[in-house]
């Protein structure tokens, strides 16, 4: 039987990317120039990548093409998720982050810890435009301050932007926050009182913990797999057997262990929250960052009656230093708004007419296209170098979006102890037990990988796993 022309012309494709004329990461050709350079239909084109794309050959990326798909010489496992534990307990990790190193100024240090984009990766140019034509108004307006609720047109925008989540926010649900930490804690102190009890993930980002701690709420925790996210049915599980008052969930690209929740997982959770009369502040500072196919849903989009109070920022995309992030309270929006305004008024008049400025204008989409790729550059980089270069017995996640990943290194390894060793190298990193209420991921660190890829970037991280093998050779010498 005669070969299909689409198998023939995806082996040709295939062919070149095993002798490597094609590279991880290489853009191919747009359908139209393979058209006009091969004769072939584009339909018939359009087969042969999706053949590809079955074959874990080439993936496709939104708005930007087709690219050659990493393939790394030897894959390594995933973290291991800690088992469940139903208890309630208070947060005390204020102390703890204090007493960690915080990351060095010389020319030389390399942090793996902080999860901010370099600001080279930031569109500079286009933020500088928008400062300026927000500055040309002669009317002085931006020097007032803005409602409770902040700037009406950029809640109009940011509304605009939910349909790519596949949800139905309404500009007056919105409230313009000074970043996703307040918007989370506006939406905690409108739905609790201290010495309650709130679910999260585990591990969970030591921003939400803090705020827990600030607001003296207790904490449960339900595990996290970075692969599939959290169970829905621990989720529930715990919702009924502890006297649960809100849920605090990161649905995309969970910080640190890059997990996202399925879209039925975010059905479910919707519908329990909406039957139960439970609020659940979801986090999706991410959501934005992803590296496939479209952007995420959220559990906001399965929300039918308001119990969803979704919260997001521009600081991890855009402007991290203008702070501005919002908050789709739902059914609690005027609280928030009252709470958001009591705590400290409202946010920057200039700063939102800016990002504004840069969401109408598509600077701010233009943006996100060049940017998502950049990060999934250097997450292939970065975990190509893990592989190559860290303990025997490491394993890592694999996240198609976000900022960080997730390493969990042999148990004889204590990555706070370790600190002093690495910043001595001029390296750092975000030690595990940071993402823990309960001091667990002693041998776990969180790398980020959004800083601009460069040669003392790439150094950095191969002496800093020369120097944990380093580490665990010697303690396996020692009990042997």
């Amino acid at each position: 039987m005669k070969e299909p022309v689409y198998i023939g012309f995806a082996n040709k494709i295939a062919a070149m990317i095993d002798s490597e004329i094609y590279k991880a990461e290489d853009k191919l050709p747009s359908l139209r120039s393979l058209h006009k350079e091969n004769g072939l239909s584009i339909g018939t084109i359009l087969q042969a990548f999706n053949y590809l794309i079955d074959k874990g050959l080439i993936i496709s990326r939104e708005k930007s093409g087709y690219f050659v798909n990493h393939r790394p010489g030897k894959r390594l496992p995933l973290p291991q998720a800690l088992p469940v534990s139903l208890s309630e307990r208070s947060v005390h990790i204020d102390k703890l982050l204090q007493k960690l190193r915080n990351d060095g100024t010389g020319r030389n240090f390399v942090s793996f810890a902080n999860a901010q984009p370099d600001h080279r990766l930031l569109p500079f140019n286009s933020i500088k435009r928008a400062i300026q034509q927000t500055s040309r108004d002669i009317s002085g307006s931006y020097l007032m301050l803005e409602s409770r609720y902040g700037n009406r047109q950029l809640r109009e925008e940011i509304a605009k932007r939910s349909f790519l989540w596949k949800g139905s926010t309404h500009a007056d649900e919105l409230i313009i926050t000074n970043g996703a930490t307040e918007a989370i804690l506006c939406c905690l102190k409108t739905v609790t009182k201290p010495g309650d009890t709130v679910l999260v993930q585990d591990p969970c980002y030591y921003g939400v913990m803090q705020v827990l701690e600030c607001l003296d709420l207790k904490i449960a925790t339900i595990p996290s797999h970075p692969e599939t996210g959290i169970a829905v049915n621990d989720f529930k599980t715990a919702c009924k057997k502890l006297n649960i008052k809100a849920c605090v969930l990161v649905s995309n690209f969970n910080n640190p262990d890059g997990a996202s929740i399925s879209t039925e997982g975010k059905k479910q959770i919707a519908e329990f929250a909406n039957t139960h009369h439970i609020p659940v502040i979801e986090d999706d500072l991410y959501g934005e960052l992803f590296f496939r196919g479209s952007r995420p849903d959220t559990i906001k989009a399965y929300d039918t009656d308001g119990w969803v109070m979704y919260c997001n920022s521009f600081t991890k995309t855009l402007v991290p230093g203008f702070r501005i992030g919002w908050c789709a309270a739902g059914r609690f929006a005027y609280e928030v708004a009252r709470i958001k305004s009591m705590h400290n008024g409202s946010t920057s008049n200039f700063g939102q007419r800016v990002v504004l400025q840069l969401l109408s204008s598509g600077s701010y989409e233009r943006h996100l296209q060049k940017f998502r790729l950049e990060l999934n550059k250097n997450l292939i980089r970065t975990t190509n170098l893990i592989e190559q270069h860290f303990p025997e017995g490491t394993k890592v996640t694999r996240p198609n979006g976000g900022l960080v990943i997730w390493v969990e290194l042999p148990e004889n390894i204590n990555v706070v102890a370790f600190q002093e060793k690495a910043f001595q190298h001029e390296v750092s990193y975000a030690p595990g037990e940071i993402f823990s209420a309960k001091g667990d991921y002693q041998h776990y660190m969180r790398i980020s990988y959004c800083n601009l890829w460069e040669n003392k970037v790439q150094k950095a991280l191969i002496e800093l796993g020369q120097l944990l093998s380093g580490v665990y050779e010697s303690s396996v010498g020692r009990v042997g």
